[in-house]
């Protein structure tokens, strides 16, 4: 009882030290930059999960005002048509997209590889944070589920459509919005990923963020090899203040001295932004990097360990029952 008490405890100050670190070097050390980016993307689809709120819709705003066409998918799909009801609707689609049920995963890839159209990008960024242990319908922990498994399994099947929108010189992508909360996954137990064992909210958001990494960087480097016209980079964001934090008790109580510290959700945008439409990157390594304040920078070293790499694809794999991630069935 004492061990499991300190371990939760450890977990909780060690997330909140690597928060207080970024946003000192947020606020003071590498303040906000602004990509820089051709405003005009007419032509490229970009797909986008919980792109109704936070910094996915403010990515999708950017998206919008670039000329881009954007397939949204949300839970709450009245809310993104409301928040969005001033643009363009001919530019934007919105489906239902639940990540804790692998069903509404495929049947949301299913409508959008029925629509036979090209995708450039495919933003995985919808997530959840912190909060009592849970179990999706398919028997995973919650956080993992939405923030990892779900997006796992959508990248393997729009597959094909990223790899007809990607050219030699202009590679299509995935980006997943991972965190630098990345740091507090770095025990991670792969014999209990479902964390059966032992629970720690901050623990499980901190597995499912080095997981997006993991997968990432090993599915960037299998692509390579194959020759593939698709690339994959994760980021962390910033610290932003968006409803992510309601599990937060400190957030909530000191609300105006947390909107100071932490980047607006236009600027968590940003890199999204940069991560799916910046040039530079069509060719830049990446090995044992992904984005921060759009600009590459080193992961973990567990995040960046091939052999962690390598376990993890094999585990999701398995528990998604995804015998060739290359081959697309639905």
């Amino acid at each position: 009882m004492i061990l499991t008490l300190l371990k939760l405890l450890f977990y909780k100050l060690y997330l909140n030290l690597i928060g207080a670190v970024l946003v000192v070097k947020e606020q003071i050390l590498d303040r906000h930059r602004v990509p820089v980016i051709p405003e005009d993307q007419y032509g490229r689809t970009i797909v986008i999960t919980g792109g109704s709120r936070g910094i996915g819709l403010e990515a999708v705003k950017k998206y919008l005002n670039m000329q881009c066409s954007i397939i949204i998918g949300c839970r709450n799909v009245e809310q993104a048509r409301n928040a969005l009801s001033s643009y363009n609707s001919s530019m934007v689609r919105i489906l239902p997209l639940d990540l804790m049920k692998l069903s509404s995963v495929r049947k949301f890839a299913k409508t959008i590889l029925d629509y036979d159209i090209p995708i450039h990008a495919l933003t995985n960024n919808a997530g959840i944070m912190f909060g009592p242990r849970n179990e999706s319908e398919d028997g995973f922990e919650s956080q993992l589920a939405t923030n990892y498994l779900g997006h796992f399994l959508l990248s393997h099947l729009l597959l094909p459509s990223l790899e007809q929108g990607g050219t030699a010189e202009k590679p299509a992508r995935i980006v997943n919005v991972s965190s630098c909360a990345h740091f507090c996954g770095s025990w991670m137990d792969f014999e209990d990923l479902n964390m059966k064992k032992f629970y720690s909210p901050e623990k499980s958001y901190g597995n499912s963020k080095v997981a997006q990494i993991l997968f990432s960087q090993y599915l960037d480097s299998k692509l390579s090899a194959r020759g593939s016209k698709v690339r994959v980079i994760s980021l962390h964001p910033g610290v932003v203040y968006t409803d992510l934090y309601s599990h937060v008790g400190w957030v909530q109580i000191f609300t105006i001295v947390a909107r100071c510290l932490m980047k607006t959700v236009s600027q968590g945008g940003d890199t999204l932004v940069y991560a799916a439409l910046a040039t530079e990157l069509d060719s830049a390594k990446t090995v044992g990097l992904y984005l921060e304040n759009s600009r590459l920078t080193s992961t973990s070293s567990f995040a960046s360990s091939l052999e962690n790499q390598t376990k993890l694809w094999e585990k999701t794999c398995d528990m998604l029952k995804i015998s060739d991630f290359f081959e697309t069935t639905i």
